[in-house]
């Protein structure tokens, strides 16, 4: 199921009021913006649906109103959620302009039952979400699409250590699975571990290409006991958990690096391309998010790691969002990819080349590079030629 676009708001008509206009989504998306222009919050609360309608996390939060319309094969799926004080306020969930879900205050609203062939009066606890408490695949079934673009969005934060702090217990390496959360970026060496026995030699060797491809020589990578680190525990303590790390071994070192010692920037894309790559072949993700794509990266390997990924989401139909304000990123991804956040106080637009095209074409007549487009704030102009 692919993201057609999204609007959100929260505390509307207050001072803490923000509010993102349409962000129209295409198979491949750069968001694009200045320092707290919106970037990270906009991907965010795409990742923060996908986790509600998932059920992966709680009802949390406290306000907000979401409207984002899906295609699913052939299918038109629209979805609206409102929720005020931390309470429910009204669910709509339309497939191909039939509502089959459409709840109000106090929980109380209709759903319709397949098996019956009708619309039925229901009440749910105005802390659920009825697309998660009601899912069923008797009754309810149009709702597991839904649930499965949500459990398969995954958010990778290229600037944070993606898991090279975290350290796996020799303990828990033959329980693999219970541990297993894909939307857990700390969970690097268990995805890993998953991966080689799962997908074998093919899942490694993809993982090495596409690091030799972005500028790192690496012959071989796995997982070992890090002789270089140990549990401390009691003094008299015996068969102590031994520490588990990925290692890497470069074709100009005689020996393996462990990931306490890696480079950051080395250690981000082969735990990026890691987590990627099992995804891919398990034929997971419906939309992967990466912020701040190419963070601590010279110009040759963000751009090769950007178009990588770019080739995974062609080849497998995977949607990928991205987002930087980084020069190198930028001059990187075509023009019709991008996806341009200005913020006027707590209001969000968004520009890009679907819903200001004769701006994006009058920018390619100038010969400047895409960085200009941001930098000379473009989309300042009059846009009611758009």
């Amino acid at each position: 199921m692919i993201l057609n676009s999204i609007k959100y708001s929260e505390f509307a008509n207050t001072p803490r009021a923000w509010h993102l206009d349409e962000f129209i989504a295409g198979p491949i998306n750069l968001v694009v913006g200045k320092n707290a222009a919106g970037k990270t919050r906009t991907i965010s609360l795409i990742f923060g649906l996908a986790n509600l309608v998932s059920g992966d996390i709680n009802f949390v939060y406290v306000d907000g109103s979401y409207e984002a319309h899906f295609t699913n094969n052939t299918d038109l799926i629209d979805y609206y959620l409102q929720y005020e004080n931390g309470v429910i306020t009204a669910e709509k969930f339309i497939l191909n302009g039939v509502a089959l879900l459409d709840r109000h205050k106090g929980g109380i609203g209709s759903i319709y039952a397949k098996e019956i062939g009708e619309q039925i009066k229901f009440q749910a606890p105005d802390n659920q979400l009825a697309c998660v408490s009601r899912r069923d695949d008797i009754q309810h079934p149009f709702f597991q699409p839904l649930y499965e673009w949500g459990k398969s969005t995954l958010l990778y934060n290229f600037g944070s250590p993606l898991g090279k702090d975290a350290i796996m217990s020799s303990s828990v390496t033959e329980n693999v699975d219970q541990y297993l959360n894909l939307k857990d970026t700390n969970n690097v060496i268990m995805i890993y571990k998953k991966g080689v026995a799962k997908y074998g030699p093919d899942y490694t060797a993809s993982i090495i290409t596409s690091m030799h491809d972005i500028g790192y020589e690496i012959e071989d990578i796995g997982t070992d006991i890090n002789p270089n680190l140990r549990y401390i525990g009691p003094p008299l303590a015996v068969n102590l958990p031994r520490p588990v790390c990925l290692f890497a071994k470069e074709k100009d070192l005689g020996e393996r690096i462990y990931q306490t010692d890696i480079s950051q920037g080395m250690f981000r894309c082969l735990s990026l391309f890691i987590q990627v790559y099992y995804a891919q072949m398990s034929s997971t993700p419906h939309l992967l998010i990466i912020d701040d794509i190419g963070e601590g990266l010279d110009f040759e390997r963000s751009t090769a790691l950007i178009t990588i990924l770019i080739g995974i989401a062609k080849k497998s139909a995977v949607q990928l969002i991205m987002s930087s304000n980084d020069r190198f990123v930028m001059n990187s991804v075509p023009l019709m990819y991008w996806s341009i956040i200005q913020r006027i106080g707590g209001h969000c637009k968004v520009y890009n080349n679907k819903n200001s095209k004769k701006l994006f074409d009058k920018f390619e007549y100038t010969g400047l590079s895409n960085f200009d487009f941001f930098a000379t704030d473009f989309t300042s102009q009059d846009m009611s030629d758009k």
